[in-house]
């Protein structure tokens, strides 16, 4: 899988770089940065509220360390599933070193990687602070289970957010930016979700036409213009802004957070909106730790959590109807 690509040339890294674990004594930090450290100790005790199996992870600050850059890439009219089809390559660095000659190119500077004691970067510290707790929470999730990155990355979604604004709520208040700004950017990302879905359908029409030789190559990309024009303009309806590599690379990497993001949610919602309900759900689908070798299999997996989803959907629904 591709989080696990990541996570290896992170390692890579990590023993590359030593003496680095703690901030150097001529670090330059500001009294936020301060404070964000300081309140990592405080995120962490609130996980173990909730249950959540420790890590290592941001548990450091390695002021030598900007982020970690990676660039994805697919051909101009493919649209692979998601982060874990070879069809997305991924490399470490930066698009402009290299051939990218025919290819949609998605640059991400990742502010940090969960299971390999991930540190605080530089870039994670300049974060704005609901993206900066809502972070600690989402990687420390990846270590709770083990399934494909297109599960994992909703339920950690699902998960982070909410816990986000549990310890927000908490810590500043309900009434607070913070809280604020978490809350308005779950209930956008399952908006977004919806759209994702919508357009990554009509993307995978259009390239199979091109593929069966229906349309001119030309016709293709004339329309595949109009169509990333159109989302773009209804993702600034919702965020104020456009993505600004909006193509098929970026797109086939929001799927892997999207495409079951509104099942996830509806779980969430199922149990009353209860966050310890739900994380027992997540940590409870099947086929946990599974390897594939392609695709198929890989649809085939998430086809079967999708299945025991819903089925606990039912479930919950008929326990609460016989309760009623």
């Amino acid at each position: 899988m591709l989080r696990k690509a990541l996570l290896a040339l992170f390692v890579v890294l990590l023993i590359i770089i030593t003496g680095c674990t703690v901030p150097r004594p001529d670090s330059e930090l500001t009294d936020e940065q301060t404070y964000k450290l300081q309140l990592i100790e405080e995120i962490k005790a609130f996980e173990k509220e909730l249950c959540l199996n420790e890590t290592d992870n941001i548990k450091t600050y390695w002021d030598e360390i900007e982020g970690h850059d990676y660039f994805f890439y697919t051909p101009y009219t493919v649209l692979p599933y998601s982060l874990d089809d070879p069809l997305l390559q991924c490399s470490k660095g930066r698009p402009e070193n290299f051939d990218l000659e025919g290819y949609d190119v998605f640059f991400y500077s990742i502010q940090a990687i969960a299971e390999a004691k991930t540190p605080v970067t530089k870039s994670l510290l300049r974060a704005p602070l609901p993206r900066f707790i809502h972070i600690i929470f989402h990687e420390d999730w990846h270590e709770q289970m083990d399934s494909t990155s297109g599960i994992e990355e909703p339920c950690a979604e699902v998960v982070s957010y909410v816990a986000a604004m549990l310890f927000t709520e908490e810590e500043f208040g309900k009434d607070s930016a913070v809280y604020k700004t978490l809350n308005d950017k779950f209930c956008n990302k399952l908006k977004e979700s919806k759209l994702y879905q919508q357009y990554y359908d009509e993307l995978s029409v259009l390239y199979s036409w091109f593929q069966s030789g229906k349309i001119s190559e030309a016709d293709t990309f004339s329309r595949k213009a109009e169509l990333l024009e159109s989302m773009g303009n209804e993702l600034e309806d919702i965020w104020g802004d456009k993505p600004r590599q909006l193509n098929n690379a970026f797109i086939a990497f929001q799927m892997t957070y999207f495409r079951h993001f509104p099942l996830m949610h509806q779980v969430f919602s199922a149990t009353n909106f209860d966050l310890v309900k739900t994380m027992a759900i997540f940590l409870s689908v099947p086929d946990q730790g599974a390897e594939f070798e392609n695709v198929e299999e890989l649809k085939n997996i998430e086809t079967k959590v999708s299945d025991y989803l819903y089925d606990t959907l039912q479930k919950i629904g008929e326990a609460l109807g016989q309760g009623s």
